[in-house]
Parts: C-alpha cells; structure tokens; sequence
C-alpha cells in the first residue's frame, strides 16, 4: 500500500514517533474478505538468511529486508506478486531497510551509520526496476529520514546538514532534489511524516518553551500551524488524505487522536476522540486506529477486542474497508497475531508459536497482510491471505 498517508515504522515504530516520544509524546467501496482460516505463504529470504516484511501495495508488490548465509549484515528486498525475492543491495556494505512501497512499485527506505558521523540513517528510493537513489540531506553527509512516500515517487521525512544543526522537514522530488519545508518562527525541530497525492504535507515541528505543534504544507510549499483544541499543550499531525483530511493526535490531559479538515486554504479546528488513543496507523481515506479502538471518519468508534481477553489488542495498520491487522495478547512477547473485522472481532492469523519474531505489519484493499512468522525453512516474510 502506498505510505502517501500513514505512519510507518522505522524497523517497527516510526521515526517520526520516536522523536514525537523524546520531545513529550511518550507513547473507491471495498468488498470485506470473508472472515474465515488464512493461509500463511512463507516469501523466503536471500539465500541462507532470515527475512522480514515491511510493506505491500495494492497490486502485490512486497518489500522489507533480509539476512544471508553466514552474514549479520541486511539487505532490502522486494518480492514480486508470484513471491519471487529480488536483493535490492546493499549501501556501502551498511544494513540497508525497504520500508515502504507506493502503487507504482516504487520504493523506499535507509541505511544505517551513513551518516557523518556514522550514527545516523540516510534516505534511499528504489525505481520499480530496482535502480537506487539516495535522496541527500541539507549537507554532504548529514542525516536524514524518510517518513513517507506518495503515487508520484515524491518523499517527506526530515534531513540534518542545516547551518543551524538542527533537523528539518523536507521533500525529495521525484527526480531526487532536496527541498528544505519553511517552518514557523521560532521552531527549532521538525519533519514531515505524511504527502497526499495531491501534494499536501503534514507534520511537525518543536517550539522552545511550549512544545510539539501540527504543521501542514500547501501545494505551494506555505506552511500552516494547525488550530488548537481547548485545553491543549501539544499536537502532530501524522497523515492527510485526498481530500485534505489531517489525522494525528493531540495531548489533553493524555493522548488523543484528532482531526482537522483542511479547505480552500483553511483549517477547521481539530475533532478529537474523548477516548485515551495514542494514534498507531491510518488508512488511505483517514480510518485512525489506536490500541483498543478503531475511530472511522464518520466518527463512530469500534471496539479492537482482546484475543482470548488477555493483554492488549494493538493495531499496526488499517485499509478503507476497516481491517485492521496487529497483535493481540500480553506485553511479554507472547503476543499473537491477529486481524480485526469490520466489527472489531480479532481472528487469529497461522503460526502459533507465540514468539516476538511472529507479527503482522500491513494490510492492503484486497485484504492481503504482510509481516513474519516462523516456517519450516526458518523466520522468513510471511504473507497471509
């Protein structure tokens, strides 16, 4: 599926996530596939290794990464629709991540410690034939990471490499150019984590002194810091759809998530879920899910129930029929894999060894759901459907 407008993970939570973490955010109609048994497919690996799943599209197309014999070291891949592994590199022998992949076929990711110096990520774009671009930072060597990614190859996330030392948020253009995204005054941090295909950008940014701030990017490039809700200290805006719908979160007195609607050069100001939500994905449309809930544009809340009632039910990604996949259990890695209908009932997936190396990561519209699992032939990219 195309990441034009959800959060994804940086090898399992997103980037832009993580910082919201650090800087005060601590944690067309679609038919319904039937509910019933789904068939585990092992993808496989590279040759000898372990492999794991990111992402798919909607017309098969999977990506993620994988080990070889005898070597640590990783390696983006693709898989075809017909499950064929293509070894799309390694960068300067660095482990190298396919985190995402757009309708086209288009994919991107990073490399770790390529950075000057080397602690830090860089942003990569693979053509549908497999061809690397490394999308540069604001300096020679500086850090960057990629967030998202739309239908037209254009990638948001934030770059290092500024006069000012600090990370911005940026735009790769389809033919790789680097361009830095204004921010209001006074913001000192920021990145962009969501593009629409209309060329809509949503984001963040850090104020000194008061905290995190939602941003949107006009199809023009100006920057608009989005409303606040009464009583709020602190925003993020995570994705935007099509039609210009911002879906992130909002701290009030806990973690909400929230929506603006952005018209003829206005925001409205956010809605905000009453229920506690720190926002885990969104679909194409604007389906949030957080753990426990599915929150649907009209506004209705769907209960995720618990497996077995154990634990925790925590969503990892949605589609615009209302799937939602995830995990399902306690907080011990013994957590099971598990989609969730329409009506918030979880089915377990195949493969019951209850282990952390077991898990589901993306869903596309067809219903097809791409993550890991354990086979016969080893820990491999799993696809169940």
């Amino acid at each position: 599926m195309s990441r034009s407008t959800r959060p994804r993970s940086r090898h399992g939570a997103t980037a832009a996530v993580l910082l919201l973490m650090a800087w005060g955010f601590a944690p067309p109609a679609i038919a319904e596939r039937a509910a019933g048994p789904r068939t585990a497919i092992d993808l496989g690996a590279l040759p000898g290794g372990q492999s794991s799943a990111a992402d798919l599209n909607d017309n098969g197309v999977v990506v993620g990464r994988s080990t070889t014999a005898g070597s640590t070291g990783v390696h983006a891949v693709r898989w075809s629709r017909s499950a064929r592994i293509t070894d799309l590199g390694q960068v300067d022998g660095l482990d190298t991540y396919a985190l995402g992949v757009n309708r086209r076929g288009t994919a991107f990711g990073v490399a770790e410690h390529c950075s000057d110096p080397p602690i830090d990520y860089c942003s990569l774009r693979w053509s549908p034939d497999g061809v690397l671009s490394r999308l540069p930072a604001l300096s020679p060597g500086a850090e960057s990471y990629p967030e998202a990614m739309n239908d037209s190859d254009v990638v948001v996330g934030y770059a290092g490499g500024a006069p000012d030392g600090r990370r911005h948020p940026v735009r790769w253009t389809a033919s790789g150019q680097v361009v830095r995204l204004p921010e209001p005054p006074g913001a000192v941090n920021g990145v962009a984590t969501g593009i629409s295909n209309q060329g809509l950008v949503v984001g963040w940014a850090e104020f000194p002194g008061v905290g995190v701030r939602a941003l949107l990017w006009d199809r023009d490039g100006n920057v608009i810091e989005l409303p606040l809700a009464p009583d709020q200290s602190l925003s993020a805006a995570l994705g935007v759809t099509e039609d210009g719908l911002v879906v992130g979160m909002v701290n009030r007195a806990g973690y909400h998530a929230a929506r603006w609607q952005y018209r003829d050069h206005g925001v409205r100001h956010p809605v905000v879920l009453d229920a506690d939500s720190y926002l885990y994905g969104m679909s194409r449309s604007g389906i949030a899910v957080a753990p426990g809930l599915r929150w649907d544009r009209s506004g209705r809340v769907t209960e995720l129930d618990r497996l077995h009632d154990i634990g925790s039910a925590l969503p990892a990604a949605v589609n615009d029929a209302g799937i939602v996949v995830g995990v399902s259990g306690p907080a011990d890695g013994t957590a099971t894999p598990v989609w969730w209908d329409r009506e918030g009932t979880p089915h377990e997936l195949p493969d019951h060894t209850r282990s952390p190396a077991v898990f589901v990561r993306a869903v596309n519209e067809a219903g097809a759901m791409v993550g890991q699992a354990r086979f016969p032939g080893g820990q491999h990219a799993a696809l169940w459907r």
